[in-house]
């Protein structure tokens, strides 16, 4: 354990090193610079001047000479300077952690505090009215965007009932409560969903039967015995999200004016203030990697599984000493062989015309034996092909036939009929949440459609005398500060929202897919320096780098792309690892190695597609995921530049106008949410009609 825990301390070194030098060379790489905003704010400036300000501050030298002066007094533990205020970096990340530390630990109160209690009662009472209510609720939750959570409840508490402080925290605990419901929320719905995954797993186990059966009451069966063996799932879900939170709410902190580290963090990203956004980055990096590191360690505290290992291995090397020390002469060939299994007698089998024989006889064939010492094996090197075959003849020569037995009948019917893809969509057809998001997501692509007939002009038309129109017949989501149709500009917007979202995907997927299977399939060196380089692009708030990436590349919509694309590229190439470390061994693949198939076209032609089920639901799920990230940039004005009506753009540039028009703010925030929400229950039914476990 104390080898584990420096071994991950360790690691921080090169963490720190490569995420500093990646953050200050793209905000070196960004236009202008700090003289640049100083001599915008003087009037005249001597061209002496500029060059003696050149010097000061070291633009005179190579960008790699600035990096490593900083790396030479971060050693010393100084973080610098601001290059806009002046103010030690340190210091202001210090005065703004507190406001941070309890922001998020209130979050996790409000949200793990009901997350568990609703995740197990609705375990407990799945499939009925309850468990479908709690889904729903979870999922609307998931699908919310934070910026527009927050807005909500600033209208509902501070401007309608006029309960709480609009923002700031001015007012102690009063000024705590919104900001903390508002992050608690988003992190109840996630964790909620996952505690009602977890003890679903567990509550069918063996185990539990038996606690039953000895007379243990309920309650002790599921807190004791039920979610401690259901506590890793969970515990790796509050985690990310404290991560998260502990790294800054950048949204929630804009949002309700909070002063915590990602508020400052997004501010000196907007300023270039080059200093203040490394130091900001390098001290959120260490708070993240240790906070990961104590979530991993409290595993061994909560799960019974975890424990008995600990012990178990204890136990190991005692006994290995002791019978070292009593018996060095140990005889090892006293061990009785296992008996073989004794042949089974296939002159039945040939007369027996049912699918299970005919299988039987097809694997003997396919082995190169006799029909008559055609046992059953362990192979699974039958071929889909074959089966099909045997299956397809089986009907054909028992079509006419009295003696078909009905059952027979019907396991004939369905296997001819439906694949394996097949398969897959039957399942999600007979899934009504899948079905209900298959059919919003098919109309949104029909309103993207419809988009296309609108013209630029027609969503930039002013009309003074319309301005801040009640929706009606005419304009059916009102009209905005300058008399525009909000209708057509929400509509416009779902070209942006929707390409954003599959282009990020696509780039997330392709890079991470291609580096995730090379690193499963050929391990070693070649999956040390893929997973070390995941875990340092992981290691960077998201936010906090696609922030960092528009401010480099500008505000356009590819830029936007690629600035939301890049940080889930570590959560696929987890994904496809872990997915093709199952199959990599399989006898299948050890074929195509003997009849001398190419290692590229082993991953791509064998391994690849038989562990596509986890990369697919990835992609779902990712798609609602990029959408919320790239309405929070634009939210915070590192998204699509304004004349584009992007969603989050939307309601960012009509929040002030909340109190005497809602619905300037309400309708795009309504279709972020659908968009989300329709994705997360096709993603959910492609779930389940993957899951092997769910398959009858």
């Amino acid at each position: 354990m104390l080898r584990y825990i420096f071994k991950r301390l360790v690691w921080l070194i090169p963490v720190i090193i490569i995420v500093s030098f990646i953050v200050y060379s793209l905000m070196e790489m960004a236009p202008g610079s700090i003289v640049d905003r100083i001599m915008a704010d003087a009037e005249s400036m001597r061209p002496e001047d500029i060059e003696a300000l050149r010097i000061q501050y070291n633009l005179h030298m190579p960008m790699i000479y600035r990096y490593g002066l900083y790396m030479l007094n971060l050693v010393q533990g100084d973080l610098g300077v601001s290059d806009i205020s002046g103010l030690s970096v340190w210091s202001t990340y210090l005065s703004r952690l507190p406001n941070t530390l309890l922001l998020s630990f209130s979050a996790l109160i409000i949200g793990s505090g009901m997350a568990v209690p609703m995740g197990i009662f609705a375990a407990k009472r799945a499939g009925k009215i309850v468990d479908n209510a709690t889904t729903t609720f979870t999922l609307i939750g998931m699908s919310m965007p934070a910026f527009w959570l927050g807005l909500l409840l600033l209208l509902l508490f501070s401007f309608q009932l006029r309960w709480l402080p609009a923002g700031g925290n001015r007012d102690g605990i009063a000024s705590l409560i919104l900001p903390a419901v508002c992050s608690g929320l988003i992190l109840m719905a996630t964790a909620t969903r996952q505690t009602r995954s977890s003890m679903l797993e567990v509550l069918g186990s063996d185990y539990l039967r038996t606690a039953r059966a000895k007379g243990v009451p309920e309650n002790v069966v599921i807190n004791r015995h039920a979610l401690s063996n259901a506590m890793i799932p969970i515990l790796t879900t509050i985690g990310t999200s404290l991560c998260v939170a502990l790294a800054g709410s950048v949204v929630v902190e804009s949002v309700f004016a909070w002063p915590g580290v990602g508020r400052m963090a997004a501010e000196a990203v907007l300023q270039r203030d080059v200093t203040t956004v490394t130091g900001c980055v390098i001290l959120t990096t260490v708070i993240y990697v240790l906070v990961q590191l104590i979530v991993d360690l409290l595993f061994a505290f909560v799960d019974p599984r975890i424990k008995s290992q600990y012990v178990g291995a204890g136990k190991k090397k005692r006994r290995a000493s002791a019978s070292e020390a009593g018996s060095p002469g140990k005889d090892t060939a006293k061990s009785e062989p296992r008996m073989a299994q004794p042949a089974v007698e296939h002159s039945d089998a040939r007369k027996d015309r049912s699918i299970p024989a005919l299988i039987a006889q097809e694997q003997g064939a396919s082995s190169g034996k006799p029909d008559t010492d055609s046992a059953p094996t362990s192979s699974y090197v039958t071929r889909d092909l074959s089966l099909n075959a045997i299956i397809t003849d089986y009907a054909d020569e028992t079509a006419n036939q009295d003696s078909l037995s009905g059952a027979e009948g019907l396991v004939a019917e369905k296997y001819r009929k439906r694949s394996q893809i097949g398969d897959v969509f039957y399942r999600v057809r007979k899934n009504r949440g899948a079905m209900a998001g298959l059919v919003i997501f098919a109309l949104l692509l029909l309103t993207l459609l419809a988009s296309l007939l609108i013209s630029f002009e027609s969503i930039t038309e002013m009309n003074v005398l319309a301005r801040f129109t009640a929706p009606n017949r005419q304009y059916l989501f009102g009209t905005d500060n300058m008399g525009r149709d909000m209708f057509l500009r929400v509509l416009y917007g779902i070209r942006y929202s929707l390409a954003i979202g599959f282009g990020a995907v696509c780039i997330g997927a392709v890079f991470g897919v291609l580096l995730g299977a090379f690193a499963g399939y050929y391990g070693g060196i070649v999956d040390d320096v893929v997973m070390r380089v995941s875990d340092i692009l992981a290691s960077i708030p998201g936010m906090l780098l696609g922030m960092v990436i528009v401010t480099v590349l500008g505000q356009s919509l590819i830029n936007v792309i690629v600035a939301v694309g890049i940080p889930i590229i570590p959560v696929f190439i987890r994904i496809t690892r872990a997915s093709i470390l199952t199959v990599r061994n399989n006898e299948y693949v050890e074929a195509a190695r003997a009849i001398g198939m190419s290692s590229p076209r082993i991953v791509f032609g064998q391994v690849l597609p038989n562990g596509l089920s986890p990369i697919i639901v990835t992609i779902t799920a990712s798609l609602g995921i990029s959408i919320i990230v790239s309405a929070s940039l634009s939210f915070l004005g590192f998204g699509v530049p304004v004349p584009h009506p992007e969603w989050g753009a939307l309601i960012a540039e009509n929040r002030e106008f909340a109190r005497s028009a809602p619905w300037l703010m309400t309708f795009p925030g309504l279709f972020i949410m659908i968009t989300v929400l329709a994705l997360n229950l096709l993603g959910d039914g492609l779930r389940d009609a993957l899951d092997p476990k769910l398959k009858r």
